[in-house]
């Protein structure tokens, strides 16, 4: 039983502030949320040379100012970029691993790019895993790339990331991909552990029959005190953004994870 995943609140991309030296999905914002008691939610996509990095976007140039996407950068020139003007760097996975050390929970968000192929960031990831200490699990929008971890690395907790996404279509989704990935459909591909559903989408008959399940249901990304009160009453923790909640979630009905 892995209380922690819904024990605690989450700081999406870490506890960052556009207004000062703590940049999204940095050191310094993992710090700073590692020090407030805070559990993280980051992103991570690969670089050209097969290494894992944290950084939310596929191309660089909201965070960086340069030009480019990521998976044709190497670790190594992308861990030199300033992030928003700061001293901040692009971190690698492995620099986040190291400065958390097993301190909070780490919820790891794989960025699955159009057309790319499903192993090769799991892979990298897993085997970063595996030597880490400390309470973490895997998540994504893509249910093959959490059913990867269902098939290759069980060991870990892995979630699925869901939105409603027939209202809001993504551009370049298909039809039944906007249907799979609103309503659940794929959980026999990703087997999850918990759920991660947009907040702004709650409640709705997916999130209910999650719930009914016993399924930890976990909410993205809550930003006012109106989001907030619609996640302690429609889900069992959540992932938060430009305010600073008590850390541990207080709702005892909360579902509990089973392993």
């Amino acid at each position: 039983m892995a209380d922690w995943i819904t024990t605690y609140r989450y700081a999406h991309r870490g506890l960052h502030d556009a207004k000062s030296d703590l940049p999204e999905n940095s050191l310094a914002a993992f710090r700073a949320a590692a020090t407030h008691g805070y559990g993280i939610e980051l992103d991570v996509q690969l670089a050209a040379c097969g290494t894992p990095v944290v950084f939310h976007d596929f191309t660089l140039d909201r965070m960086t100012g340069e030009t480019g996407y990521v998976h044709t950068q190497t670790a190594a020139s992308l861990s030199t970029l300033p992030l928003a003007g700061t001293g901040e760097k692009i971190p690698l996975l492995a620099d986040l691993l190291a400065e958390i050390g097993g301190r909070v929970p780490l919820l790891i968000e794989l960025k699955i790019a159009p057309r790319q192929r499903i192993g090769p960031l799991e892979q990298a990831v897993a085997h970063l895993l595996d030597a880490y200490h400390g309470p973490v699990a895997v998540q994504s929008f893509t249910p093959e790339s959490v059913g990867w971890f269902a098939e290759m690395a069980p060991e870990f907790i892995r979630g699925q990331i869901a939105a409603d996404f027939i209202r809001r279509p993504d551009r370049g989704m298909s039809w039944q991909d906007r249907l799979d990935w609103t309503k659940l459909w794929r959980s026999d591909v990703s087997q999850p552990h918990f759920v991660s559903y947009h907040v702004r989408d709650l409640p709705n008959p997916a999130s209910r029959a999650v719930r009914r399940a016993g399924i930890p249901l976990i909410c993205w990304t809550v930003r006012s005190e109106d989001q907030r009160a619609l996640a302690e009453n429609h889900a069992d923790s959540y992932i938060f953004e430009g305010f600073t909640p008590d850390p541990m979630f207080g709702n005892r009905n909360r579902a509990k994870l089973n392993l």
